[in-house]
């Protein structure tokens, strides 16, 4: 029996580059018409970017947006979010964690479904800590619809919390902004998306944040409810790992994991404590300083055990179920 061979894969093709014919073939009806309307104005904006790069790039702007760039990538978010719940802000974790959930899934599954390149590089030059981002299709920009719902979110929570004239309304407002300004020009300034890519991201991000926060309040009462209609969103995150599987297992945690933290008066308890409140003292600061190191710590290493674990267990389940599956293939191509 003749050896099977795989074909090789050209490592240094950016994702989305391949011949137009290629994806006109793959692609039918709206989806093809639609690819074929973007694709002339990302192409249409990489010179317009190299040149711009030239203009304005330094040492400085180079450092501050690859730095700012982390603050709309997964490993923010992990680590981000569990602090927001550890130290008295539940519900707002929870809340920030299915709109970066719904915002990372959405872009992803649009990403996939046009295959539309990023800006290429040359005459684009690309400043990024993950050279690996190549392997990602460009439109809509994640980075995008990440950063521009959560400010948009934070911003709405400032307005109604604090009073019109309040400074610190004031200031989560500017933060939000600038928080929101800093990663998406960033995106562009790096050379990894083009601007009708983080326009798109803006689009999804204010839909995302539309639903979120018009339905805060019934999402909420899921949780803090007697009821377990909680635990039907376990099987249809599992039925969306078909479309796209970024952040499915976080909300397969949270759903269940935050149900069964308000059924327990001690869990309730310590999500309660307020770090900034009048009766803290020197021992639960130190206590919740070990708090944060200990959690921290202990998402990595889960993070990290879980990876090589699966990587370890899928691959024989896959070949016994006959699911289907690309040996050694790059997953954008």
């Amino acid at each position: 029996m003749a050896k099977k061979t795989f074909r090789k894969i050209e490592t240094d093709v950016d994702a989305g580059t391949q011949d137009d014919r290629l994806y006109n073939k793959a692609f039918t009806g709206w989806r093809a018409s639609l690819r074929n309307t973007l694709l002339p104005l990302v192409r249409h904006e990489t010179p317009i970017l190299a040149s711009m790069q030239k203009s304005i790039r330094t040492s400085g702007l180079d450092q501050y947006f690859i730095w700012t760039a982390n603050l709309g990538t997964h490993t923010f978010f992990m680590i981000f979010l569990p602090i927001l719940i550890w130290f008295g802000n539940a519900e707002l974790g929870r809340n920030v964690a299915f709109l970066t959930a719904a915002g990372v899934f959405w872009s992803g599954f649009v990403k996939d479904f046009l295959c539309l390149p990023r800006p290429l590089s040359p005459p684009v030059h690309r400043l990024t800590m993950s050279p690996s981002v190549a392997l990602e299709y460009g439109f809509p920009s994640t980075h995008s619809t990440n950063s521009i719902s959560v400010a948009l979110f934070l911003i709405s929570m400032a307005c109604e919390k604090f009073a019109p004239e309040s400074p610190a309304r004031i200031i989560s407002i500017v933060g939000c902004v600038f928080y929101a300004v800093s990663v998406v020009f960033g995106r562009v300034y790096c050379g990894m998306h083009s601007v009708t890519d983080c326009i798109g991201g803006t689009i999804l991000a204010y839909v995302v944040y539309w639903f979120q926060w018009t339905f805060k309040d019934q999402f909420n009462e899921l949780f803090i409810s007697q009821s377990y209609w909680t635990f039907l969103g376990i099987p249809i995150c599992l039925m969306l790992v078909s479309l796209h599987v970024c952040f499915m297992g976080v909300l397969i945690g949270i759903m269940p994991g935050t149900w069964l933290c308000n059924q327990n008066e001690y869990c309730l308890k310590s999500n309660a404590f307020n770090l900034f409140g009048s009766q803290v003292g020197l021992f639960d600061i130190l206590l919740s300083l070990v708090k944060l190191v200990v959690g921290v710590a202990c998402l990595f290493i889960w993070r990290i055990a879980c990876k090589k674990v699966c990587y370890y267990i899928l691959p024989p389940i896959y070949r016994v179920f006959n699911l289907p599956h690309r040996k050694f293939e790059i997953g954008a191509r």
